[in-house]
């Protein structure tokens, strides 16, 4: 029983120590809680070296990365891989983790970019995933680069020929559609397609015959029950772009709403 105890208390221990977190904006980097160490990259600005997590006198949690001269600090929002701001400085190191433990400092130190000093949405650039995430994220990004391979990534300007049955083509309605290896934007002059932003999901996506002859399917971003699905012809420059949404309706009776786009492609 002792021994069954100590294997259960082990592996729980390594769950909680284990812990890596990469960035779904590009998987190559990350945060390793269980070896203290990070390798990121926002903008032009790099970063490889020792991390540690700092608690200040106001019971905030910061994860500090430690570089040459130039450190990283990242405050902990309510897990290890979700952070409400970010701040990136140059400084004595010993100086930038007194100045992470008290939260404020009489000196003047050079402050390279931060969200709080310059305006910008924190969450925007950094979203860390665990290894069953990151996995997945994986698998639909391959679809990005099979996409890649076959020539169709890049800037599309459209304009809208038809929508839902009604006739545009008399009509200066115009936009572009860009994809790219992580994922597919739409923006338009059409005022129920202004913008739609969608990822690739591979379990939709698996006939790569498919993916050659330009058709490709996903989900739309934050919407877990709207689907879209992308068809362009760069031979005819024509395509159609289709939206499924899945809802209930009051009797709690299942709704679905479909949306057809075809365009041509004019650059």
């Amino acid at each position: 029983m002792k021994k069954v105890f100590f294997i259960f208390l082990l592996f729980f221990t390594n769950l909680l120590v284990c812990q890596i977190f990469y960035d779904s904006n590009d998987l190559k980097y990350f945060l390793d809680f269980s070896k203290k160490t990070a390798n990121l990259k926002f903008q032009e600005y790099e970063i490889k070296g020792p991390l540690q997590e700092v608690t200040s006198l106001y019971g905030n949690i910061f994860t500090v990365i430690k570089g040459d001269s130039i450190h990283w600090v990242l405050q902990q929002s309510e897990k290890k891989n979700k952070y409400s701001s970010y701040l990136i400085i140059k400084g004595e190191y010993k100086d930038i983790l007194k100045l992470v433990k008290r939260e404020m400092s009489s000196e003047k130190y050079e402050v390279l970019s931060s969200d709080i000093i310059y305006s910008g949405h924190f969450t925007d650039y950094f979203n860390f995933v665990d290894d069953n995430d990151f996995e997945k994220i994986a698998k639909n990004r391959l679809i990005g680069s099979y996409l890649k391979e076959y020539g169709l990534l890049g800037v599309y300007n459209i304009k809208i020929v038809r929508n839902n049955g009604i006739n545009f083509i008399d009509l200066d309605i115009t936009g572009k559609i860009i994809l790219s290896e992580k994922d597919i934007v739409i923006e338009t002059s059409l005022p129920t397609l202004t913008r739609l932003v969608g990822y690739y999901e591979s379990e939709l996506n698996n006939n790569i015959n498919f993916l050659k002859k330009g058709i490709v399917s996903g989900r739309v971003l934050y919407e877990n029950s709207s689907f879209y699905s992308l068809s362009i012809d760069k031979n005819k420059n024509f395509g159609t772009f289709t939206t499924l949404e899945f809802g209930t309706d009051p009797n709690e009776e299942q709704t679905s709403k479909r949306s057809t786009t075809t365009f041509i492609i004019v650059d």
